[in-house]
C-alpha cells in the first residue's frame, strides 16, 4: 500500500522519482534526482515501492502468530492514534506491557511502514518483503529518536537541519550516515495531521485541520465509508426473451466526506459477504476499466482504502471473513449502534434518492402499492440487470458526483472530493492510500468465499467438480508431521466456478486450478445447486461429475424451451450468467423536477433503448 501525497518516494520503470503534484482525477507529476519531471498515472507506480509484499492468504496465517499481532497492535494503538506522544508516555507503555522500548519503537515503524498488522506478526521481517526498512537497527534507532524529539517538537526544525544532526551522531558513533532522500521519505510517511499539531500547537490545529459544527463525521475522503443494502423499486427483465423476472438487490458506498459513492453491486440474489466483498472491491479499484467496459465515457475519480467502514448489524457485515480482510489493510469497522437509526443516513438518503429516481423509468414497482395503483410493472419493465447496472452508473458519475449538494453547502460530491485530496486555505490536503496490482489481486480473492479440502492424487473435489493442476502434485502426501493429509484453503467466486484459487505456501502467491475436465462448460455455483436438487427430485443420489454437467446441459435445454412461458425460469436463466460488457447507450433527457429533503438530489430522467439492436 502507497499512500499519495506530495513529496512522496515512488518507483517508476524502476526509477526513484519524488511526487512534486497530483492532478485529479488519477495523475502524478514527478521528478528525479536530476530535476526531470514527467507526468504519469498512478496505475503507473511500479510494484515493487508498494510498501510491502503482503503474505497472499490472510487465512493461511498461523492462528497463534496472528493473534500476537493483533496484540502488538493494541499495544501501539494509542501511539498511532497520537493518543501518547511524549517519550516519557511511551517509555510508560513499553514498561506497563513489560516490554522493551526498543521493541515498541520496532513494532510502531513496521507498522507505519506497511500500514497492515501482518507486518507485527512474529518473525514478518525474516519473510524478506519488499518496502521494509533497510536501516541496519542501530541507525533505526537513532533516525526514529530524532524525528520524535527533534522534529516532532514545537522547535519545528526543518528537514535540512534534522538531517545534519543525525548524521553528525552517526559519524559520532562510527556508523554509516543516511541520504537526505531517505529522511525525506520517512517524515513523508508521519500522520501529517499529527505531524501538524504537535509541531504547530492546538490553536493552530483547531484553526486549520479540526472541522467546526458539533455533526461533523468525517475529517477528510474515505475517512469513513458507509456501506448498506436495499432491493430497488424497479422490475428487470431477462435478456433472452426481455420478460420480468423480479426486483434486484443493491449493496452500495458512500464517501461520507464528500457523498460521493464510493462503489455498488447489483444483483438478484439476497445481501451477503459476497455481495460486501464485490462493493468494497470496486472501492478499492480505480474505475476506468469498469467504465470501459460498461461503454460509458465519463470519470468515476474515487477509489483507495478507506480509514473506516460503517455497517449496519445485519449478519453478512459481521462474518470473521470481513473483519479480517479489513484488519490486514488497516481497515477499522464501526458498527451501527442498537436504538440509532440514523446512523447510516448518508447512505440510506442516498438509496432514497436512487429508488426515487427509479420512479422515473419504465418498470418502476414505486415504494408502495398506493402510489403504483394500476400501473402495471412486470408489463413495462424494458431494463436487463445489466442495463439497469449501466443506468445507475451513468446516474451516478454524470449527474449525482456533479449536482451541488445542500449537505456540502451547495458543492457537489466531486468538488468537495478534490478539495480534500487537493487540500485548501483551512485544510491541509489528504493523501489516498492506494493499493497496488499485486494487492488489488490479493483483495479480490481475499474477498471471495472458500473450502478447506484435502488435495489427492485425482487433485481437488470442490462441490461436486474435480479441479486440477500439476502444482499440486507436491502437497498430495500426508506431511512428515501428520500422517493425515492437510487440508488446504481453496477460494472460488460463486458466479464463476471453472476455477478455483489454490494458495502455494511455497511460492507465496495464488495459482488458478482450472476443471480437471476441461471439456466441462462454464457454470455457477447457483446451477450447480440447481442441478443437484433436480437429481434429489428424481431420486438419483449416486451421480458423478458426468451426471452432473449432463444434468446442467439437460436443464439449459429445458429452461431455453420454457423460458418464455414462466418468471421463474427466466430468474434462474438470468441468475446463472456471468456478467458481459454492455454496449447500448444512455441518452440524457430533460430533468424531472423533485424537491426532496437533506442530502437528496434533484432527479433527472434517462431513456434507454432497450429494443433497438447495436450497429456493428
Amino acid at each position: 500500500m502507497i499512500e499519495i501525497k506530495i513529496g512522496n518516494i515512488i518507483t517508476y520503470q524502476n526509477k526513484q522519482y519524488q511526487i512534486i503534484n497530483i492532478l485529479p482525477p488519477d495523475n502524478l507529476i514527478i521528478k528525479d534526482t536530476k530535476e526531470n519531471i514527467k507526468t504519469i498515472k498512478i496505475s503507473e507506480i511500479d510494484d515493487n515501492l508498494h510498501s510491502t509484499e503482503i503474505p497472499p492468504d490472510i487465512d493461511h496465517i498461523d492462528e497463534k502468530l496472528y493473534q500476537e499481532a493483533k496484540k502488538r497492535y493494541e499495544i501501539i494503538k494509542p501511539v498511532l492514534e497520537g493518543k501518547i506522544i511524549s517519550k516519557k508516555d511511551k517509555e510508560k507503555l513499553a514498561k506497563q506491557h513489560n516490554i522493551n522500548i526498543t521493541t515498541l519503537y520496532d513494532w510502531i515503524n513496521k507498522y507505519k511502514t506497511t500500514n497492515t498488522i501482518l507486518s507485527l506478526i512474529p518473525q514478518y521481517n525474516q519473510r524478506g518483503g519488499k518496502g521494509k526498512s533497510r536501516l541496519p537497527k542501530e541507525i533505526e534507532i537513532i533516525v526514529d529518536t530524532l524525528i520524535k524529539e527533534r522534529y516532532l517538537s514545537r522547535q519545528k526544525i526543518s528537514i535540512s537541519k534534522l538531517h545534519k544532526e543525525i548524521n553528525a551522531i552517526l559519524q559520532s558513533k562510527n556508523l554509516k550516515t543516511i541520504a537526505y532522500n531517505t529522511l525525506r521519505n520517512r517524515i513523508n510517511q508521519l500522520d501529517e495531521r499529527k505531524a501538524f499539531k504537535i509541531r504547530e500547537g492546538n490553536t493552530a490545529y483547531n484553526n486549520k485541520i479540526r472541522p467546526a459544527g458539533k455533526n461533523f463525521e468525517a475529517q477528510y475522503p474515505l475517512h469513513i465509508v458507509q456501506i448498506d443494502h436495499t432491493e430497488l423499486d424497479i422490475q428487470i427483465v431477462d435478456e433472452t426473451y426481455r420478460k420480468p423476472i423480479g426486483k434486484p438487490q443493491i449493496t452500495a458506498a458512500i464517501d461520507v466526506y464528500s457523498r460521493m459513492i464510493y462503489g455498488f453491486y447489483l444483483s438478484l440474489d439476497k445481501p451477503s459477504f459476497y455481495s460486501v466483498g464485490q462493493t468494497l472491491y470496486l472501492g478499492f479499484s480505480p474505475k476506468d476499466k469498469y467504465l470501459k467496459e460498461l461503454n460509458i465515457d465519463s470519470k468515476w475519480e474515487i477509489y483507495g482504502v478507506p480509514n473506516t467502514i460503517h455497517l449496519d448489524n445485519a449478519a453478512e457485515f459481521r462474518g470473521e471473513q470481513l473483519r479480517k480482510v479489513c484488519e490486514i489493510f488497516g481497515i477499522n469497522i464501526d458498527f451501527r449502534p442498537k436504538g440509532s437509526p440514523n446512523y447510516g443516513g448518508h447512505i440510506e438518503r442516498f438509496l432514497k434518492t436512487l429508488n426515487l429516481e427509479l420512479h422515473s423509468l419504465k418498470g418502476t414497482t414505486f415504494s408502495n402499492p398506493q402510489i403504483r395503483r394500476d400501473y402495471n410493472s412486470e408489463k413495462k419493465a424494458i431494463f436487463t440487470l445489466k442495463e439497469l447496472e449501466k443506468y445507475i452508473v451513468k446516474w451516478i458519475v454524470d449527474y449525482y458526483h456533479n449536482k451541488p449538494h445542500e449537505g456540502l453547502k451547495g458543492k457537489t460530491p466531486k468538488e468537495r472530493f478534490f478539495e480534500g485530496i487537493m487540500g485548501t486555505d483551512n485544510n491541509l490536503p489528504t493523501p489516498l492510500k492506494i493499493l497496488s496490482p499485486k494487492e488489488l489481486e490479493l483483495a479480490r480473492i481475499s474477498l471471495l468465499p472458500y473450502e478447506e479440502r484435502t488435495i489427492q492424487r485425482t487433485g481437488v473435489s470442490l462441490f461436486g467438480i474435480t479441479y486440477y493442476d500439476e502444482c499440486l502434485i507436491p502437497f498430495m502426501k500426508p506431511t512428515p508431521q501428520n500422517k493425515q493429509k492437510e487440508k488446504y484453503i481453496f477460494r472460488y467466486d460463486p458466479k464463476d466456478m471453472s476455477r478455483i484459487y489454490f494458495y502455494h505456501p511455497e511460492l507465496n502467491e495464488y495459482i488458478e486450478i482450472p476443471y480437471k475436465n476441461l471439456h466441462n462448460p462454464k457454470t455457477s455455483l447457483w446451477e450447480l445447486n440447481i442441478a443437484k436438487e433436480y437429481l434429489k427430485s428424481k431420486k438419483i443420489k449416486n451421480y458423478n461429475e458426468t451426471k452432473l454437467f449432463e444434468t446442467i446441459l439437460e436443464l439449459r435445454k429445458l429452461e431455453e424451451e420454457s423460458a418464455n412461458k414462466t418468471k421463474l425460469h427466466r430468474r434462474r436463466k438470468e441468475n446463472k450468467k456471468v456478467s458481459k460488457p454492455l454496449s447500448k447507450d444512455i441518452e440524457k433527457k430533460e430533468e424531472t423536477k423533485y424537491s426532496l429533503e437533506n442530502d437528496d438530489i434533484e432527479i433527472f430522467e434517462l431513456d434507454f433503448k432497450s429494443n433497438k439492436k447495436d450497429k456493428k
